[in-house]
């Protein structure tokens, strides 16, 4: 017989002890696990027992637990779980206005939390205390900066330079070199210096330490050399080095408003007539002879960018107001003007601007036409050897070279309506019409776009499209209908899609015979008057089903389809004469 023995009180005690420990720490864990919306709503659960939550997240409102159990039954929705096993169900955020309304007839209470924050996890809101030093640096620079543009002034045109190497400034940068400043520049409302050894220097790239040092200096400083060396009627002198020609700030300002005046809204213009013209630019020696091409709009700003004689052709210079001699102002403005005068208006309202020819810098002798609308460049179009010679000889105007090679840009735009209208010339309706990019570099015509139609329960090959198709398509000129005539008409078996087919009416073809040959292939082929029978052609299950089943194609169309060449061939060969004929 066994003697009990019992724990004593201390054990007792140890084990509660113990347990409690183990039951807190698997509390906590799971607390742990709980996602920081869940404790959200958890907390929100507790102030408000009595009334369903509905917790935006995102484009729904999804609720938890019970509330979610409850409401799949009252909204008829599908319960779901989160990877915690915890009951959820959602809806899209529009559907709140049929939702809500069933929750409160069915006698619920319902309270809506909307997020004021995104969620982020728990571990975001232990700010680290380098993003706090981040933070700090970037404000002490802002508020430096802030201070000494106060008393300088944003400078737009000219910099601001300050001398520092009396004052023996040595500074730190965030990589730990150290370094000696010897000026500061103020230009467009930003603070850079200089060391003596010549490098630039951001204010980001110094410590923060060293940033509140030129806090004491700087400012300071600054006021007195203005005060000293700049009077209120004095200009500030430029950063570089110019002529007695200089224009002074009111000219630039002048200048700017009146040429962002003329530009509109255009961000940039392109100035094709413009020339080299000597002196426009006073910056430097090698400026002397340029030409501008482009003229840019940005800010409270203007510039120009060109090249000089003996600049390689992909070298751009850019040219600033304070960098042109004013008596050139008004010619710029005067060929800026040109640039953006429309030289033609379109049936939609479109302003045609910079329209000219041009020779391609690769190849010598061919030429292209270009264009931009409303401010848009189009695509350069190679231009024919006639129209080149005509165009030059102001034998074609520009509104013809421009409808000739731009039609679709010329073509009145149809309405919505108009353009989604999916009824054939013969009376049948596509079901489905789109034109989308080959993607799938395995399949035939990668990279072009592709136009793929049904009928019913009838689909047609995806086709691709030409250049001229696409401009029709995007600038909306014909409906979907018609471009699908154009492009599918013969799949489609249409009598307008083979009307373009006919013989040469200087050839004499006699006859179009079309039989079925011995391997089951129907063929086709033509008589040419005194001089015999083309080769015979295979012809496609397309062009078959159009000529015996819907009719909508003659012999002689086929004909001219497959056999034009061979007849154009066969009609300049010479006449067989009797007697060259063969002896036996």
């Amino acid at each position: 017989m066994t003697k009990e023995i019992k724990p004593s009180v201390e054990q007792k005690d140890a084990i509660q002890k113990k347990t409690k420990s183990v039951s807190d720490k698997k509390s906590a864990k799971k607390l742990e696990t709980v996602s920081p919306i869940l404790r959200q709503y958890d907390t929100m659960k507790t102030k408000h027992p009595d009334a369903m939550l509905l917790f935006r997240t995102g484009d729904s409102y999804t609720m938890y637990r019970d509330d979610a159990v409850k409401a799949s039954k009252l909204l008829d929705l599908s319960l779901t779980k989160k990877g915690d096993h915890i009951e959820k169900v959602s809806f899209p955020h529009h559907a709140l206005d049929i939702n809500l309304p069933k929750l409160v007839r069915a006698g619920a209470r319902v309270a809506l939390c909307d997020q004021l924050e995104i969620p982020q996890k728990e571990k975001v809101e232990e700010i680290k205390s380098t993003k706090k030093t981040n933070d700090n640096a970037k404000e002490k620079r802002d508020v430096f900066n802030n201070k000494v543009v106060e008393i300088v002034g944003k400078n737009n045109h000219h910099a601001f330079l300050l001398p520092l190497s009396s004052k023996a400034l040595n500074v730190e940068t965030t990589k730990g070199e150290a370094a000696i400043l010897d000026k500061m520049q103020v230009l467009r409302g930003r603070v850079t210096f200089s060391d003596t050894e010549g490098n630039k220097l951001q204010l980001r790239e110094l410590k923060t330490a060293s940033i509140l040092q030129l806090t004491e200096v700087i400012p300071s400083a600054a006021k007195a050399y203005k005060q000293k060396h700049l009077s209120p009627q004095t200009e500030i002198k430029p950063a570089v080095q110019r002529n007695s020609a200089a224009p002074t700030t009111e000219q630039q300002q002048k200048f700017i408003d009146d040429v962002k005046a003329v530009m509109g809204g255009t961000k940039m213009v392109v100035l094709l007539d413009f020339g080299a013209k000597k002196g426009v630019v006073a910056g430097t020696d090698e400026d002397k002879g340029v030409s501008l091409n482009r003229v840019y709009a940005w800010n409270d700003n203007v510039s120009f960018a060109g090249s000089v004689p003996g600049d390689d052709s992909k070298k751009r210079r850019y040219y600033h107001p304070e960098s042109i001699r004013p008596e050139f102002y008004n010619y710029l403005i005067s060929e800026v003007q040109k640039a953006v005068a429309p030289q033609l208006i379109t049936e939609n309202g479109q302003k045609v601007t910079s329209a000219n020819m041009f020779e391609s810098p690769k190849q010598e002798g061919k030429y292209f036409f270009y264009a931009r609308l409303d401010g848009v460049g189009l695509h350069p179009k190679a231009v024919k050897e006639q129209d080149v010679d005509a165009f030059m000889k102001n034998e074609i105007s520009v509104k013809e070279m421009f409808a000739k090679y731009y039609p679709s840009k010329m073509a009145k735009q149809l309405s919505k309506d108009e353009f989604d209208n999916l009824k054939l010339s013969d009376g049948r309706e596509l079901t489905t019409f789109r034109v989308y990019k080959q993607r799938n570099e395995t399949k035939p015509h990668f990279g072009e776009y592709m136009l793929y139609a049904e009928m019913g329960d009838k689909r047609f090959h995806a086709t691709p499209l030409t250049h001229d198709q696409l401009d029709m398509y995007f600038d909306r000129t014909q409906s979907k209908s018609q471009l699908a005539e154009k492009v599918i008409g013969e799949q489609l078996h249409l009598k307008t899609a083979y009307e373009k087919y006919r013989f040469p009416e200087n050839i004499p073809v006699q006859e179009v015979r079309v039989r079925k040959g011995v391997d089951g292939a129907w063929l086709i082929s033509a008589t040419v008057k005194d001089r015999g029978q083309t080769p015979e052609k295979k012809m496609t299950n397309n062009d078959l089903y159009s000529l015996f089943k819907s009719k909508t194609v003659s012999k002689e169309q086929l004909g001219a389809k497959y056999l034009t060449e061979d007849v154009k061939e066969l009609s300049f060969t010479k006449k067989l004469e009797r007697s060259q004929g063969l002896k036996l």
